[in-house]
């Protein structure tokens, strides 16, 4: 009886020892596995994630179910399924983290985790070119408007940010603009400035522009204040003469006009003198040039052929275009502030630029400096007392 007693026991106990394995090798979780193919990409790849190769101790493969979530966000994208292939394309460009859950028939799961970086297909900008100013020129205007050109390939709108200084590299100057030219205000004669662009297109990609540079003229000027109405002028020096660097606006009465007798005209261009009225209205201390005086200003920056270009203005965009071979390189600003015949009709605003001289030709003519639109030189001609334009002064 004890004997059977025993080998009952000893028959429990293997059952329950081989229950007991049993159960411990039901509990066994699958592997999880899975490959990307291609590895990366951008956002027109279709990507094929394939779990074939996820495994179970216990388990057939065919038996296993998984489910994706191609983001990595937590949210799943599909459901369990037993066919162990996907694929996803991604409409964002970024990092993520494609998350794979196998789970057997007991419903014990796995989790694997595969980061996945997806670039853009948009191209970005090109960078900035054919600065204005030059890369490395030297300019005499001291208000200038900074211009680039940009292109992107894909034609996305694109934003621009400024950088400008004395200091290289130059610091922010606007944050973001569509515009391909800023202004950065008045600069300072003989100095140096740094400039770049950054652009950006509407997809988020950025392009860093060169850094480029360019060098103010070291002009000297000064300015001086007509003690008559109070109204102050630039002028500047060449050679050893001082020049108005503005029309003068003097309103010296009879034979003094605004063109088209608009007082708008006197504030942009200055006044309109007769000869008469020209040689009585510079203030003290200067007067009405001589034409020998014109002829040694205009030997003086290169002679009739050239001198017109250096001397006519390019900030205010007031000449008619195109302003043929306008630098303004010496500084005087000439204006085309037209005239006014004796018979009371205006013409020539934008066109010309007409100086009188204090020289006559003869009773009823006095020369004049005479510059023009769409031709560099200077030219001296003589021209009929009656009539009004422009006048320089200059310094005694």
């Amino acid at each position: 009886m004890k004997r059977h007693t025993l080998f009952i026991s000893c028959l429990a106990a293997c059952i329950v020892f081989l229950m007991w394995q049993s159960c411990a090798k039901e509990n066994q979780p699958p592997v999880a596995q899975f490959t990307t193919d291609p590895v990366t990409g951008n956002d027109k790849t279709i990507f094929v994630m394939d779990a074939s190769a996820t495994t179970d101790p216990d388990d057939k493969a065919e038996t296993l179910v998984v489910i994706w979530d191609w983001e990595g966000d937590g949210i799943f994208d599909t459901q369990y399924a037993t066919r162990k292939k996907g694929d996803h394309k991604y409409t964002k460009s970024g990092d993520y983290m494609v998350t794979l859950v196998v789970k057997d028939p007991r419903g014990l799961t796995d989790t694997l985790k595969v980061p996945l970086v997806v670039s853009s297909s948009n191209l970005p900008p090109e960078a900035p070119f054919n600065p204005q100013p030059a890369d490395g020129a030297v300019t005499l205007t001291v208000n200038p408007w900074m211009k680039w050109s940009s292109s992107d390939p894909d034609g996305d709108p694109m934003f621009f940010t400024c950088f400008f200084g004395k200091t290289n590299p130059p610091v922010q100057f606007i944050a973001s603009q569509m515009f391909g030219t800023f202004s950065p205000g008045k600069l300072d004669y003989g100095a140096k400035y740094y400039w770049r662009i950054r652009v950006r297109d509407t997809k988020g990609n950025i392009t860093e522009g060169p850094v480029w540079s360019f060098s103010t003229y070291d002009l000297h000027f000064e300015t001086i204040t007509d003690a008559r109405d109070g109204q102050t002028y630039q002028a500047i020096q060449m050679g050893n003469t001082w020049w108005m660097a503005e029309n003068l606006r003097y309103d010296a009465g009879e034979g003094s006009y605004c063109y088209e007798n608009n007082a708008t005209r006197c504030q942009n261009y200055g006044k309109l003198y007769t000869w008469e009225a020209a040689r009585r209205s510079c203030p003290e201390g200067w007067h009405l040039p001589s034409m020998q005086e014109f002829e040694t200003m205009i030997n003086l920056i290169g002679g009739p052929e050239i001198a017109g270009g250096k001397l006519k203005d390019v900030e205010r965009l007031l000449w008619k275009e195109v302003n043929v071979g306008a630098t303004n390189e010496v500084g005087f600003t000439a204006l085309p502030a037209g005239r006014r015949y004796d018979s009371g009709l205006f013409a020539g605003i934008g066109y010309y630029a007409q100086f009188f001289s204090s020289t006559e030709y003869n009773s009823r003519e006095a020369y004049n400096l005479t510059i023009g639109y769409d031709y560099t030189n200077a030219f001296i001609y003589n021209y009929k007392k009656t009539y009004a334009i422009s006048v320089r002064c200059v310094k005694d």
